[in-house]
């Protein structure tokens, strides 16, 4: 019962969402609106569901990422989340970052120590940075911090600390950015369309049912280009 087997990740009691398949995802989506759809029920109580359970995972993923092996992990890239540098932000906000949804992705052991151990003497409204350190999807309540991670991840787990953030809307997003779950396509200044990875699905499957819960014409055009 208890000998060793050849374990791969979906063996493991709790898989971990981060092996979402987009595809499958949007299956369960389709599924689900049929059923709701057909009973008459409010579809936008499955929709809000569908992206609350997805910013859970990836701000539990991102606090966690601290402890894979380093050789796994690597300073983040806010654009490999999702190609945000296409799109001129519409302000900034200043936000406590007990109030949003939070990706901070940690990578460096020595830094997050260090943080951990300063955060401990901020005040509830202490500025991580001076400069802006990330950006804010407000649709998503989401802050994404790329320039201070480590002191906005630790600054959260105490409860305390604002960061300054750049702002987006979706509605802004959606004529620049658009996906279809393998690939990001962005439609460029001078009207070129360049693409890139997806490297995390679950943020093209937030990606796309924000559209749908917020904006359902913009997200019914994007549909209809694929």
């Amino acid at each position: 019962m208890f000998g060793k087997k050849n374990f791969q990740p979906l063996d493991g009691p709790m898989p971990p969402l981060g092996l979402l398949d987009f595809e499958s995802t949007m299956k369960f989506r389709e599924i689900a609106l049929e059923q709701f759809q057909t009973r008459g029920w409010d579809t936008t109580v499955l929709l809000d569901w569908m992206i609350r359970t997805l910013l859970s995972s990836l701000m539990a993923d991102s606090a966690s990422r601290i402890f894979l092996p380093k050789t796994e992990t690597s300073p983040f890239v806010l654009d490999d989340l999702l190609p945000l540098s296409a799109v001129e932000p519409m302000g900034r906000v200043k936000l406590p970052l007990t109030r949003a949804f939070l990706l901070a992705p940690a990578w460096n052991n020595r830094e997050t120590a260090e943080a951990l151990h300063q955060a401990v003497g901020y005040s509830m409204e202490a500025l991580v940075d001076e400069a802006p350190v990330g950006v804010y999807l407000k649709e998503f309540n989401l802050a994404i911090v790329d320039a201070a991670p480590h002191e906005s991840l630790c600054c959260r787990f105490l409860g305390k600390g604002t960061a300054l953030l750049d702002s987006y809307s979706l509605r802004d997003l959606a004529p620049a950015i658009r996906t279809n779950g393998e690939d990001w396509f962005v439609t460029e200044a001078d009207g070129s369309e360049t693409y890139c990875p997806v490297l995390e699905p679950r943020m093209a499957a937030l990606y796309r049912l924000g559209l749908e819960r917020y904006y359902p014409s913009l997200f019914t055009d994007q549909w209809e280009e694929e």
